[in-house]
């Protein structure tokens, strides 16, 4: 967990103390933004979570890579048709604040965008609401993030 130092006067000593600040859980930031998508979102996106990662026995963990789990597989993937009818992909990686791609991560991001995808890393709604929106994904006319999109 990281963790923001910030200086804070103590109201009733009147002295000053570090204060610390967590920043939120990385499935905590991308269950905001799913919430934020799914209201401006236009209705012929798809989008759709890979559920790869979290901890799982060796039982379900065999089972799920005989399936075809691949590890690296982005958080969220975005799926559309331009006005011309072309095929669109996007996938996002969400990550909390000063977070990192492994390299599984980056590898799938350069082989989605060496197939022709998009690919971009998210480490706040607002990073990812401007990914998303600056694709054309979200309603014309919505206002987020205070900007006005469409």
């Amino acid at each position: 967990m990281t963790i923001i130092p910030f200086k804070q006067r103590d109201l009733f000593t009147g002295r000053w103390r570090n204060v610390r600040i967590s920043s939120p859980k990385e499935h905590e930031l991308q269950i905001q933004i799913v919430q934020v998508l799914q209201l401006v979102l236009r209705q012929n996106v798809v989008c759709f979570h890979c559920p790869n990662g979290e901890l799982r026995d060796k039982q379900a963990a065999a089972k799920l890579k005989a399936m075809g789990v691949k590890r690296g597989v982005s958080d969220l993937a975005f799926f559309w048709c331009e006005p011309d009818k072309r095929f669109r992909a996007l996938f996002l990686e969400v990550k909390r604040p000063g977070g990192k791609l492994t390299t599984e991560q980056a590898a799938f991001g350069l082989m989605m965008r060496t197939l022709g995808a998009d690919f971009e890393v998210a480490h706040s709604i607002e990073e990812a609401i401007e990914a998303v929106g600056s694709r054309g994904l979200i309603e014309p006319g919505i206002e987020i993030c205070g900007k006005r999109w469409g």
